[in-house]
Order: C-alpha cells, then sequence, then structure tokens
C-alpha cells in the first residue's frame, strides 16, 4: 500500500468578504442585492468585498454591523487582521529601530 502525503507551505487565509458571504449571507438567505439595498451601496460594492477586490472601510464596517447585528469592530478586526496576515514586510526594506527595545 502506498501513501502519498501532498503538503503545501502556502497558508490560505479566508479574505472578510468570504467570511461575509459564508458565514452571513449564504447561511442567511440574504442575496448580494439585497443586502447592498438595505446598507445604500452598490451591489457591485458588495461583490467586491465577497470576490476579495474591495477593503471593509470603517463606514462599511458600521454598515454591515448595523445589518447584521454585530459590532463595527468585527468587521473591521477582520479586515486589519486579514491585512496584517497578508502583508509581506520584506517590501519595507531595511528599516532600523530609532529606540531601543
Amino acid at each position: 500500500m502506498s501513501t502519498s502525503t501532498t503538503t503545501t507551505n502556502e497558508t490560505y487565509y479566508s479574505t472578510p468578504g468570504e467570511i461575509l458571504d459564508e458565514e452571513f449571507l449564504k447561511p442567511l438567505g440574504i442575496s448580494r442585492y439585497r443586502l447592498s439595498k438595505a446598507i445604500g451601496v452598490s451591489e457591485t460594492a458588495i461583490g467586491e468585498i465577497v470576490n476579495g477586490k474591495r477593503r471593509i472601510t470603517t463606514p462599511m464596517a458600521w454598515k454591515l454591523g448595523k445589518a447584521f447585528g454585530t459590532t463595527p469592530d468585527f468587521w473591521a478586526n477582520l479586515q486589519t487582521d486579514y491585512d496584517l496576515l497578508t502583508f509581506d514586510p520584506s517590501a519595507l526594506g531595511d528599516i532600523r529601530p530609532l529606540v531601543d527595545a
């Protein structure tokens, strides 16, 4: 019997939009259109968030919080966590500390 194991070094992180879609819209049976009308944004904006092409801004975090009975912090933190986890710090160049730790 041969067993093959596939491993990958790439870690996958869910975007805030995927969480919006998978944890809120689909289970609650709410369409992107219905959400867009309820919070006063375009359906395109919701689609871009769901598809990971648009960030959740502070105003959007407030709107989503009101629509789903969560806090704006919930949505803002999803975005911040995703941004921090997916950021490549090597793009910063050589920055030396200004103070000793």
